[in-house]
């Protein structure tokens, strides 16, 4: 059976290659802040971390569907990651300002990464969440010095809290507890098994 990611994110697709898998890949047409809107308009009382889980949840399952109504022969991969504080859901940073305000807003701190994953086919829908918290150095001048060094390479702008930690962004981290891939958007080896029981 045909796979499909339903992402054009190229860690997805490089993590999705490292399980030796043959697929294709297809962008989901969905409206994402229309669905963040819902999601947060629908649980305004919830924690940032209780939301976050809600809506990774919903985005992945929506972009698989997406793909899905259009490849009912296909199983359909769909992910979604969010970066998340005790206080508030980090987006990507609008500029270097921003980028700069947020990461050093997470130093000395720990906070977590979420990540939706749903796999959708004939036979069955299967949607869930992951999270890994993640810690940074306290800030000092080293922090300072790298977080600025890190913005001028421009790639914390399209990075949802700043930061990637495939990259230079590693170099803020001191500890993680749970899924390194899970921080990199998709959980391979949660979702590899998954995807062999719908396959065999």
């Amino acid at each position: 059976m045909d796979i499909i990611l339903a992402s054009r994110s190229p860690r997805r697709k490089e993590l999705l290659e490292m399980c030796g898998l043959k697929f294709k890949t297809i962008s989901s047409t969905i409206n994402e802040d229309a669905i963040a809107k819902k999601i947060y308009d629908k649980y305004n009382e919830l924690s940032s971390f209780e939301k976050a889980d809600k809506l990774t949840y919903n985005l992945a399952f929506e972009k698989a569907n997406s793909v899905f109504k259009k490849n009912k022969n296909s199983v359909v991969i769909g992910s979604d990651t969010i970066v998340v504080s005790e206080n508030s859901i980090l987006g990507k940073p609008k500029n270097d300002e921003a980028a700069y305000d947020m990461l050093v807003s997470l130093c000395g701190k720990k906070h977590r990464v979420y990540t939706g994953l749903s796999i959708i086919s004939k036979e069955r829908i299967d949607t869930f969440t992951t999270f890994t918290e993640v810690e940074f150095f306290p800030f000092d001048e080293y922090m300072n010095n790298i977080i600025k060094k890190y913005i001028d390479t421009k790639s914390p702008l399209d990075k949802a809290g700043g930061y990637g930690i495939q990259d230079m962004g590693a170099l803020l981290v001191k500890e993680i507890k749970g899924d390194y891939y899970t921080v990199m958007g998709l959980p391979i080896s949660l979702l590899y098994r998954k995807l062999i029981q719908k396959t065999e």
